[in-house]
């Protein structure tokens, strides 16, 4: 419901450029926070950072019912609920990564993924049906409630054993361990892919809405269903494909794919522009997470697993701390089109980088 933030930024008076810095400020302080959840997820354990960040992930919504203006408090929660969020993201897919064998790890993540990513086609359309009738207050305390909802089933999951001592790692320390990942073949050139990524996921995650309304289209819901509906069509009857075919040969297609959706976004309000974009950046997304974590996962030890994917998380949200303000700049100085448009160039250079790596990778099958 996070993605409708940007609406109650415009309701306090914010242009584009301030939704870019609030997003933006928020996921920077996140990514510099990945590192330290990275080495708790792998010392202090999966369920007990779930846990932990659930509880203030509850929490964090709460202070927006207080906030009237844009200032210091906007910025600050926002950040918080960042860093909180950052944490949980990390976190499950951790866990999921834990379950999944190593063969099979890209359809592991992405049937798992079917569960996160069918939230962005409800909550949008939940979030905007609630901000229409009972405003925003409402809105806040309902997502409250479903993180509650979220840290109570937490509880139920079983403990797994930490990875590493506690005492190791506080020895080496969390940069230490993410220098050492930094040095596995093909790692760095997966983390720079899903940099791009990021950028545009967050392009169309927090700059769809907005755009419709400069357009005077009452609702961005239709983009977002059709979004998380292609991504989990893709997770559900194509899991196996992106094993057997291999991680990185089906990034390539679906990184044009990413492009040719976020590029057509400029053809609105045309009827079903909104509908087929969605399903275009869908099947894109859908795609290329659970294939980059994958291919991210297999570049380093076992004993690294919590730090990588705490990693590719964050170079995931790093994409949004390069790309929301600068997005929201270009936005407001030359126009939504045109802003989609060089996104859509980002992604093209995601396809390029994959295209031109050979790197092995610990359980690759092509």
């Amino acid at each position: 419901m996070f993605v409708l933030v940007p609406l109650f930024v415009r309701e306090l008076g914010g242009g584009e450029l301030v939704i870019g810095l609030v997003l933006g400020v928020g996921t920077a302080a996140s990514v510099m926070a990945r590192p330290s959840v990275g080495t708790l997820l792998d010392t202090w354990g999966r369920r007990e950072v779930l846990l932990a960040a659930g509880a203030l992930n509850v929490c964090s919504w709460l202070p927006f019912l207080c906030i009237s203006s844009i200032g210091p408090a906007l910025f600050f929660w926002s950040t918080l609920h960042a860093i909180v969020w950052g944490a949980l993201f990390a976190g499950f897919f951790t866990y999921a990564a834990d379950l999944a064998p190593p063969t099979r790890r890209a359809e592991g993540i992405a049937v798992f993924g079917v569960f996160g990513m069918a939230p962005n086609g409800l909550g949008p359309w939940l979030g905007e049906a609630i901000i229409a009738d009972a405003g925003f207050h409402v809105f806040f305390l309902t997502a409250a409630a479903f993180g509650l909802v979220s840290l109570v089933l937490t509880t139920l999951i079983p403990k797994r054993r930490p990875v590493v001592a506690a005492t190791e790692a506080v020895a080496r320390g969390a940069v230490h361990d993410m220098r050492e990942a930094m040095t596995q073949p093909g790692l760095p050139r997966v983390l720079l892919a899903t940099l791009l990524l990021g950028v545009a996921i967050n392009a169309a995650f927090f700059f769809v809405a907005p755009f419709t309304r400069v357009l005077g289209m009452t609702r961005a819901a239709p983009f977002f269903t059709a979004y998380a509906a292609m991504s989990v069509v893709i997770r559900v009857f194509g899991r196996r494909i992106l094993d057997v075919v291999g991680p990185r040969r089906v990034s390539i297609p679906a990184f044009a794919i990413f492009a040719v959706g976020l590029a057509a976004l400029g053809f609105l309000p045309r009827d079903g522009v909104l509908i087929a974009c969605g399903i275009a950046c869908g099947a894109g997304h859908g795609t290329l997470f659970p294939v980059l974590s994958a291919l991210a996962i297999s570049r380093a030890p076992l004993r690294m697993q919590g730090t990588v994917v705490s990693m590719h998380t964050a170079a995931l949200d790093l994409g949004a701390v390069v790309g929301t303000p600068l997005c929201g700049l270009v936005a407001q100085v030359a126009g939504y089109p045109t802003m989609f448009g060089g996104v859509a160039i980002a992604s093209l250079a995601g396809l390029a980088l994959m295209a031109f790596d050979h790197t092995r990778s610990r359980g690759d099958i092509a």
